[in-house]
């Protein structure tokens, strides 16, 4: 299951296509909300619950995430990696501090004597807020964090609809409280959490013609 929409079209993409079997690598992507609602179904097998905690119990490795929030935690990384390679002692601890909403944070620490600045600014709003910044000059950000939906991903289109804020807070400190796997290496990292992009070629048919 999946907390984004994007990953259905991510999914379908040829470079998840394994190339030694000629097949799609990835079955079939559910979100969170799709879960939910083929969870209550009537058409479920009546020992699903049973399957499933067997399933859970039965892991031979832990379950583990990375530090940073439940959006994949970028900002925290990057300043992770720049200490790794300043040779400072890792890990860092960072402090993400409210600006304007709980969507708009930023954080800045001293490596080495060097300061670098972050910042995560999740929803359109402030998305857009610090465009306008970095188009005037006035971004002191070395790197910034960014998501569309307001909350992180953990609020993500694909996600179980929310009844207030409360719920949220609770999903944060739930993720928070899974142990943090920040001793891989960095060949380990990039097996595990990295994906390649390119530039796919627009399919050209009577229907995107300009008239």
């Amino acid at each position: 299951a999946v907390v984004s929409t994007q990953s259905t079209g991510e999914a379908s993409r040829p470079d998840f296509i394994s190339e030694e079997h000629g097949v799609p690598e990835i079955d079939l992507v559910l979100s969170t909300a799709e879960a939910f609602d083929l969870w209550n179904t009537d058409d479920l097998p009546e020992n699903i619950n049973e399957s499933f905690d067997s399933v859970r119990t039965n892991l031979t490795y832990p379950i583990r995430t990375l530090s940073g929030g439940g959006s994949g935690g970028f900002a925290f990384r990057v300043l992770q990696h720049v200490a790794k390679h300043l040779n400072e002692p890792i890990p860092l601890t960072v402090t993400f501090n409210k600006l304007r909403n709980k969507d708009l944070t930023e954080a800045s620490v001293t490596i080495q004597g060097n300061e670098f600045n972050v910042a995560k600014a999740y929803g359109f709003r402030n998305i857009q807020n610090i465009i306008q910044k970095i188009k005037r000059g006035r971004c002191k950000y070395d790197y910034i964090e960014v998501m569309a939906c307001p909350g992180g991903c953990v609020n993500g289109g694909g996600q179980i609809k929310l009844e207030d804020a409360s719920e949220l807070e609770a999903i944060n400190e739930l993720y928070a409280s899974v142990a943090a796997n920040d001793t891989q290496t960095e060949v380990e990292c990039e097996g595990n959490f990295t994906t390649s992009y390119h530039a796919v070629e627009k399919a050209t048919s009577a229907l995107s013609s300009q008239w």
